[in-house]
Order: structure tokens, then C-alpha cells, then sequence
């Protein structure tokens, strides 16, 4: 293997951290690329980037409350939470898909990165939100595979 191939293998794998759907597979797919490599390099790919957004999703929500929590003291006039409308969409979303719909949502059509902050803040249950989104990356390279290859094949053959 020379450099420009690790270039590219390394760059794929990038692009499947951040964004999976949209950017990592395709990439690989157009690059002709094997169905094993492409989903070797872009399921490793996506996996670490849900690895690595679930830690830091963890300390930036950690990070958020304890600045909220110095704010809310200093400032205890307005003690009662805010039913706002951005807070109505996101129970709307959280009882109508669940950890599982938002698991098919996040490398598809959101991002690993969005998808997993969003996990890890409204189900908190990081081994779940990750093994959710591990079976849904898995599944998203197969049919995102063969979906822009035939894609290809339709417009360069």
C-alpha cells in the first residue's frame, strides 16, 4: 500500500466518523472500491466516530449543566423551567422515535456526530445508544452500498 492509498482509505474513514450516509459511503463507493473494502473502512469508520462523539457528547452535556448550575444560582428569580416550543419538538421526537429512530436517523440522514450527541443527552444510556447505533451503521453500509452503486452504474455505464 502506498501513500495515496492510505491517503484515501484514511480519508474515507474520516468522512465515515462525521458523515456517514452522505459523504463516507459514497465516496467509497465511487472511488471503486470493493464491497468489503468499503465496508470494512467505512463501518470502522463510523464506529469510531460514534466512540469518540459519545465521550465528548458525555463531557460537553457535563460541562453545559455545571455552567448552568452556577447561572441558575446566581440568578434564582427565575427557578421554574421553561416550556418552550424547541422543548415541545424534541419530546414530540423522543416519544415518537425513540432511541430507535433516532439510531436509524443518525448516520443516515443527520450525522454521527448529531445523532449520538442526541442519543447520549436525551436516553443517557451510553452502552445502548452506542450498541443502537453500531447495528444502525452496520445496516446503513449495506443498503447505502448497493444504493449508490447501482447509482453509479446508472450514470457511468
Amino acid at each position: 500500500m502506498n501513500w495515496d492509498d492510505f491517503l484515501e482509505i484514511a480519508g474515507v474513514f474520516i468522512l465515515s466518523a462525521v458523515k456517514f450516509g452522505l459523504a463516507g459511503v459514497p465516496s467509497a463507493v465511487f472511488a471503486k472500491w470493493s464491497f468489503l473494502k468499503v465496508l470494512t473502512v467505512t463501518i470502522s469508520g463510523g464506529i469510531t466516530g460514534t466512540i469518540v462523539f459519545t465521550f465528548v457528547s458525555e463531557a460537553v452535556i457535563k460541562s453545559y449543566k455545571k455552567v448552568k448550575n452556577k447561572i441558575v444560582q446566581k440568578n434564582k428569580l427565575d427557578s421554574k423551567p421553561k416550556f418552550t416550543l424547541t422543548n415541545k419538538i424534541i419530546i414530540k421526537v423522543k416519544q415518537r422515535l425513540g432511541l430507535f429512530g433516532l439510531a436509524i436517523l443518525g448516520p443516515s440522514v443527520l450525522s454521527i456526530p448529531l445523532g449520538t450527541f442526541l442519543g447520549i443527552r436525551y436516553f443517557k444510556d451510553r452502552k445502548k445508544v452506542m450498541s443502537y447505533m453500531f447495528v444502525s451503521i452496520i445496516a446503513w453500509a449495506i443498503i447505502l452500498y448497493f444504493f449508490y452503486h447501482n447509482i453509479y452504474r446508472l450514470i457511468f455505464h
